[in-house]
């Protein structure tokens, strides 16, 4: 064999490792981004992000929580072992862009895990318009974002688009813990139904939720950079709803990280949710 041929032999078996070592780091690090269907959106600009996962004790406090507790309170879990994942506590959540109840969630939601990490690339969407239930609900969605804490791994599973068609599949465990707790013999009496209920959300395996923590009907009329810059504004009802409902949200996870980070559990807000 020449000299130029071995040449040419070993310059393709260092590509194609290249492109197998490639494509698995890229499979293994968007697992969550893959898409099987397509989603319209707009990227979240730096300052609004800020206004929607930005700690605000201030407003925390004032708003403090409601009585009774939110709709979609969740529901504590006994007896199970932990769910965690890279090493720390996890909280998966699993909704679908065309679905109002999650738009309404993710707001409380992206507030409260705001307070032990840090997104990027979230992206503005609404839910699908009418016929749909409370149609065009402005939010935001977790799809093809990211989420950085030393504190919590975040798992964001948006299953289907605007159209419902599908976008992102759970895991067979995700897929258990769905049809384990998201069942009406978990959920109280003014539940959300028979189950198979979303928003759905599992926090460590400590706390579950199925449903919104409040209508989607309180966010009728809003733009999301409305709804975002407003809640710094305490007296605001619906800043009132979704700052209340994450004051509850990260009650919870702070049980997970063992009251860490201490200025964000220690708060008054947070000791109220807890309590």
């Amino acid at each position: 064999m020449s000299s130029t041929m071995v040449t040419w032999l070993v310059m393709i078996v260092v590509l194609l490792t290249i492109s197998v070592f490639v494509g698995v780091r890229v499979s293994a690090t968007t697992r969550h981004g893959e898409a099987i269907g397509s989603t319209k959106s707009d990227v979240v600009s730096s300052a609004l992000q800020k206004d929607i996962t930005g700690l605000n004790l201030v407003v925390a406090n004032t708003v403090g929580v409601k009585s009774p507790a939110p709709v979609g309170a969740p529901i504590i879990i006994s007896g199970q072992r932990a769910l965690s994942s890279s090493g720390r506590p996890e909280v998966l959540y699993v909704g679908a862009n065309f679905c109002p109840f999650c738009a309404a969630e993710r707001w409380p939601l992206a507030l409260a895990l705001g307070r032990f990490g840090t997104f990027s690339n979230l992206s503005f969407i609404r839910s699908a318009p009418s016929p749909e239930v409370f149609p065009s609900t402005p939010t935001l969605s977790f799809y093809r974002s990211t989420y950085v804490s030393r504190y919590v791994t975040f798992v964001a599973v948006e299953t289907e688009t605007q159209s419902h068609k599908p976008l992102m599949p759970l895991t067979s465990e995700e897929s258990a813990l769905v049809a384990k707790y998201d069942v009406y013999k978990y959920l109280p009496a003014n539940g959300p139904g028979p189950g198979g209920s979303i928003p759905f959300l599992d926090l460590g395996n400590r706390y579950f939720q199925a449903g919104a923590s409040f209508s989607p009907l309180l966010l009728e009329g809003n733009s999301q950079k409305t709804i975002a810059r407003g809640l710094v504004n305490s007296a605001s009802p619906l800043t009132q709803e979704i700052v209340a409902s994450a004051n509850y949200l990260t009650a919870d996870i702070c049980v997970l990280t063992k009251q860490q980070p201490s200025n964000v559990c220690r708060s008054r807000a947070v000791k109220v949710a807890a309590r």
